[in-house]
This record gives structure tokens, C-alpha cells and sequence, in this order.
């Protein structure tokens, strides 16, 4: 078998292991869209208020005997500000906009909720949430942080927006050796959902790049065996079926494997993995992994791998060399250029 990883907020802890960490919502994509103008918006939609969706802090740990690793403490950002408290709701700038979320009996996640609308509080344009969070294994501690950005912009036409949801509360984990978790596309249009006429096309990253899945359905069952430590889902949603199919979008989902006792360290360079349009900044971002054994740091064994870069709907960044297996990958300025905004590099080690 092969074993895959996601690279984005990955930090590196010398003592206390490796931990990963990422940013799951069931509802599938966060977004708002608004009509009208900044001044006097006439609709703004999803209505935050009614849908109330949340975003979990989903952290994994290298050691067999944590697989999802709880924080000690966590705090959460909006745009760069840290969200102050009341109890468990916020308070001061973002007075009543957010909820926080802790881990409970049917619960293993850090969390928050959005109760309101945020475009407003963003400036009408795109929202990150980051969330930092304090994590320890006996003596030793530090800081992991993830981050999920929210596309905030002004509505145009009638689009469509096709997003993976979960529909069994697993955020897309699987927690336990002959687990599973549901994948379940959606199709939405102005905040309310379509619902007939709609055909699904499933594919999943690998070695090669997208591979068509035979399920049709809207809802797939990934179990812990069809992927090892992580795993990236696309689906296209059209509107009717044959030629005459309309495509109305895409979407990728990531699903982690916690249980799974391989993983990739990615070994990035720089380790905040960050790349700016500004030519005076940082440039590249380099990768040399390697794979590990759940509750190590060392190889399990050595190996290459094969690295296929892409952007937010899974085009390809890096198609002349993603089919030839090598030992590391470097990021460039000029495929987030072309991407338009964050990419993303799915990292298969060869069997």
C-alpha cells in the first residue's frame, strides 16, 4: 500500500513528536456571498444566522497511543485579531459573532461556531480563521496552528456553489482500524440547495493524479483501508446525465486517517510553508519527506515519491513531472501566480 499526507499546517515538534493539523467543517465550504453594495447590501447568503456552521480543529499525533490529540488550550483569530471571551461566547469587536466549541462525551474536537453573518465584520472580502492551539505529552509543549480561509464577495448571476459535506458527524476523520467516514455532495444556489436533476462524479487523488470512482451516488463511504494517514476526494456535480450534462462545479474534500499507524512527515522548507507575491519575500517552499511509523521519528523504510501539485479545484500544477517518482518537490512563486490563490501538494510514497 501506498501512504498519503496532506502538507498544509504541519509543524514539527523535536521531543514531542509530529503533529498534524487541520481545519475540518461538516457542512462542506465555508462562503457568503452578497448582493447590493458594501454600503446598503440588499442579501447576504448563506444566512450565517440560521445555517450556523462550525469549524473544528482536527489534530493528529505521530504516537500510536494519541491518534487525534486533544489541546490543552486553544485560541482563535478573525482576520489576524484574537477573538475575546465571555464564557463561551465572543465578546468586544466580534460581540456576539462566534460561539466557542470544546471537546465533549460525543465530541473530540476544539471548535468554533459562526452564529452571525461575517461579511460585514470582514469588509466584504475573503475571512481567515485561525485557530493556535497548546498542545503537551508530558513535559513538553507547543503551539500547532491551522488556519481556514472564507471566500467573502459580491454575488454575480445566479452561480452555483458545489461543496462535500459529512453527513455522520465524522468531520471527515476516521478514528479507528475498520472505520469509515461519508462523503456527501451538495449543490447550492443562493443558500438553498438543489435538489433534482443532479448527477455525481466521484474521483480520487493518487500517485497518477484524479481516478474516476464507479459510485454515482451524492453520498460515498470512504473506509480506513482505501487510504492511508490522508486522502483527497473530488467530486463534479452536473445537472442532467450524457452529453448533455451541464457541469455546475467542484469540489475536494480531504479525509484523515488517524488510526493508520504510517504517515509522511513532509519535512517542508521553510516549516511555515508560506509563499508571497511580494518577489521581496520568500519564494519557494521545498519538500523532503519521509514516511514514518505511527509513535516514531524515524524511516519506516526508505523510499521516493511521486508529488502532484494543484489548485482549490484540483488542476494540475506540475503535470510534466508528477508522474516521476523522486525524493523531494519545491513549490513555486510562479504556480501560486497561476493558481490565483493557496496550493496544495498531495505527497504518495512508491509501494
Amino acid at each position: 500500500m501506498s501512504s498519503a499526507s496532506a502538507t498544509r499546517t504541519i509543524k514539527f515538534i523535536s521531543k514531542a513528536g509530529t503533529y498534524a493539523a487541520v481545519i475540518m467543517c461538516p457542512d462542506g465550504d465555508i462562503y457568503q456571498e452578497w448582493e447590493g453594495t458594501t454600503a446598503q447590501p440588499t442579501s447576504i447568503y448563506p444566512n450565517f444566522a440560521s445555517k450556523k456552521p462550525i469549524l473544528y480543529f482536527v489534530c493528529t499525533s505521530s504516537r500510536v497511543a494519541e491518534g487525534v490529540a486533544t489541546p490543552d488550550a486553544i485560541n482563535f483569530y478573525f482576520n489576524g485579531t484574537l477573538i475575546q471571551w465571555s464564557g463561551d461566547t465572543s465578546t468586544g469587536t466580534f460581540a456576539g459573532l462566534f460561539k466557542k466549541i470544546a471537546p465533549a462525551n460525543d465530541n473530540l474536537y476544539y471548535g468554533i461556531q459562526i452564529l452571525q453573518n461575517i461579511a460585514q465584520a470582514a469588509g466584504f472580502a475573503p475571512a481567515v480563521i485561525k485557530m493556535v492551539a497548546t498542545v503537551s505529552y508530558g513535559t513538553q509543549t507547543d503551539q500547532i496552528e491551522a488556519t481556514y480561509t472564507i471566500p467573502i464577495q459580491q454575488a454575480t448571476g445566479n452561480g452555483v456553489r458545489v461543496t462535500i459535506i459529512s453527513p455522520d458527524n465524522k468531520h471527515f476523520v476516521i478514528n479507528e482500524k475498520g472505520g469509515s467516514c461519508q462523503l456527501k455532495a451538495m449543490a447550492y444556489q443562493k443558500g438553498t440547495a438543489l435538489t433534482t436533476g443532479l448527477s455525481y462524479v466521484w474521483e480520487k487523488m493518487g500517485a497518477n493524479g484524479w481516478t474516476t470512482l464507479a459510485a454515482t451516488t451524492q453520498t460515498i463511504t470512504v473506509a480506513d483501508t482505501d487510504i492511508n494517514s490522508y486522502g483527497e476526494y473530488r467530486v463534479t456535480i452536473n445537472r442532467g446525465t450524457g452529453v448533455s450534462a451541464e457541469e455546475l462545479g467542484k469540489d475536494i474534500q480531504g479525509v484523515m486517517d488517524a488510526s493508520d499507524p504510517l504517515q509522511i512527515d513532509p519535512h517542508p522548507s521553510p516549516e511555515d510553508e508560506t509563499i508571497t507575491e511580494d518577489t521581496s519575500g520568500n519564494g519557494t517552499v521545498t519538500y523532503t519527506p519521509v514516511v514514518v511509523k505511527r509513535g516514531t521519528s524515524t524511516k519506516a523504510f526508505d523510499t521516493t515519491f511521486y508529488f502532484v501539485v494543484k489548485d482549490a479545484v484540483g488542476n494540475y500544477l506540475n503535470p510534466g513531472t508528477m508522474n516521476t517518482a523522486k525524493t523531494s518537490e519545491t513549490v513555486t512563486r510562479a504556480q501560486c501566480v497561476q493558481a490565483g490563490s493557496d496550493v496544495s501538494i498531495n505527497i504518495t510514497s512508491v509501494d
